[in-house]
């Protein structure tokens, strides 16, 4: 009994409930296991401080924490600002029964999960599990704190032949850490090797993830497609098949897939995002419109809300307003201003209040032709801009050019965009794509890079929003830049690979290279220039 009280002693607590009488209980209850340091919490943000501060090894959040961050957009946060630890045990504490809740909160992957009421005994053999195995483990999270990727990898293998109970976890660890430092091929194997034995999702998963980032989308969706078929609550499957989907063109399959995932668990913003974007392209517009407004109910306290969510409402809801003879077109034209304060209030950046006065002026001159000197003004202003176009005001003004029915503007518009916007996606355009793609993996590794460079540019362009494809690209043009002699640079690839990559949220396994990447080739281009 002395060495179990003598564990969790050296184990930090964090507890993070707005109502005191649970909060006590539970701290209660963790000191009868032991436990010296425990830390309580009533909200997110305060949370967030406590745990920059301690790094605590244990965090017990219920999932209702009153107005703010819910349990789980806490965890959201940490993981959005890289501060959650490897090795730290997130455990979600819940009252809630709903479905939607419920698969909310197993697919943001908290280590483990308990439904109130639970009792003493269940609390602690649950944290004994997580306890031990943190323990087992923690050489392999020192060298993934201290940032030493290849070092943990290795003390993956010596761990796992060292202790063969755990050694399935160290598995999985292993090929995550492969699968984030984008060793698509060595990641498949490991998952290979764990599949030939047993087809556990996760590394059907893993493996499925591999090849989309080798660019085998055909054999990711099969993998996807199997693992769906097996667990059609496999949540995961589901947004990468429909990711895959997009890839090759097929978003008829994409719009159904995203439909099906955002039925099972709704409370999702990158899905809801993905279904008001195809709802709108199939003039699904009540779908579009309730979608966005979910989107952003949800993301009022979230990290993931981005400036783009705010114009793809503004898009949306203009399309029904002035497009569609929808019914909803009054109820859609209410939710400008709401959209323009809460833009203001989370961003208020150069290019989005641009955004605001473009649109305000397109909506005045739709309500009097007259009204055309303002927004002309406001294009101007936009092909103007001493920074690169971001991607959500091409799109704004992509949709002026449709919406506006008056052939100067949209000259107008299209002039201003005319170096950002590229090519509409269709299957002719991916079939092209995947060529030149191919191309520039066979002129990469022969080190041809201009023309890897000139190849994967293509590709590229024809399939802008591929993100496998702009880090092959901005790989091949950081090698052409180093080992070049000249004085010139072609900005339009830095803003090609920029737009299709600031979309990856940190928790993929391709954000970290996407970003050092553009760092280093964002810091040559200043220096030639």
């Amino acid at each position: 009994m002395s060495n179990v009280f003598q564990k969790y002693k050296e184990i930090t607590f964090l507890i993070v409930d707005d109502f005191s009488e649970f909060r006590l209980s539970l701290k209660q209850m963790v000191e009868s296991f032991g436990a010296n340091t425990i830390d309580v919490c009533i909200d997110a943000d305060s949370a967030i401080e406590r745990y920059s501060e301690q790094y605590h090894d244990v965090l017990l959040v219920d999932y209702n924490l009153g107005d703010g961050l819910t349990g789980l957009q806490l965890l959201e946060e940490l993981n959005h600002r890289k501060l959650l630890k490897a090795g730290t045990s997130f455990v979600l504490i819940t009252g809630e029964t709903a479905m939607d809740l419920v698969m909310g909160a197993l697919e943001y992957r908290p280590d483990d999960y308990l439904a109130k009421p639970f009792t003493r005994t269940t609390l602690k053999q649950r944290i004994d599990k997580l306890v031990e195995l943190n323990l087992q483990l923690k050489p392999i999270f020192h060298e993934v704190n201290n940032g030493k990727p290849n070092k943990a990898i290795a003390m993956c293998d010596q761990i796992m032949q060292q202790n063969r109970r755990v050694a399935l976890t160290c598995m999985r660890i292993k090929a995550e850490l492969l699968l984030k430092e984008t060793r698509y091929v060595d990641a498949a194997s490991v998952y290979q090797t764990v599949i030939a034995k047993k087809e556990l999702n996760w590394a059907l998963m893993g493996f499925a993830n591999c090849l989309n980032g080798m660019n085998k989308l055909s054999d990711a969706i099969l993998v996807c497609q199997n693992i769906i078929n097996r667990n059609k609550n496999a949540l995961e499957a589901f947004d990468l098949l429909a990711e895959c989907y997009i890839n090759t063109g097929d978003y008829d399959g994409a719009f159904s897939t995203v439909k099906m995932a955002a039925e099972r668990s709704p409370n999702s913003i990158p899905r809801q995002r993905m279904q008001a974007k195809l709802a709108l392209r199939y003039h699904d517009y009540e779908l579009a419109f309730n979608s966005t407004k979910k989107l952003i109910q949800l993301a009022k306290h979230s990290c993931l809300i981005l400036v783009e969510d705010y114009i793809n409402q503004l898009i949306i809801c203009s399309t029904i307003h002035y497009c569609s003879g929808s019914a909803l077109s009054r109820r859609a034209a209410k939710e400008y201003n709401t959209t323009y304060r809460e833009l203001n209030k989370r961003f208020n950046s150069v290019q989005s209040a641009l955004c605001i006065e473009i649109h305000k002026s397109f909506c005045n001159f739709k309500a009097n032709k007259e009204n055309r000197s303002e927004l002309q003004q406001n294009l101007l202003r936009a092909k103007n801009l001493p920074d690169p176009q971001q991607s959500y005001l091409v799109d704004l003004i992509n949709f002026i050019i449709k919406a506006c029915e008056d052939s100067e503007i949209a000259e107008l518009a299209n002039d201003v965009i005319a170096l950002s916007n590229t090519q509409l996606f269709t299957q002719n355009n991916m079939q092209k794509s995947d060529d030149y793609n191919r191309q520039g993996m066979v002129k990469y590794k022969q080190k041809s890079y201009p023309e890897a460079v000139a190849a994967f540019k293509t590709a590229l362009t024809n399939s802008p929003d591929n993100p496998n494809i702009a880090l092959n690209l901005l790989q091949s043009y950081y090698k052409q830049l180093k080992e070049s002699t000249t004085t010139t640079h072609d900005n339009t690839i830095y803003r090609l690979c920029h737009r299709a990559l600031q979309k990856l949220p940190p928790s993929d396994h391709r954000y970290n290279q996407s970003q050092v990447l553009l760092a280093h080739v964002k810091a040559i281009i200043k220096g030639i220039s």
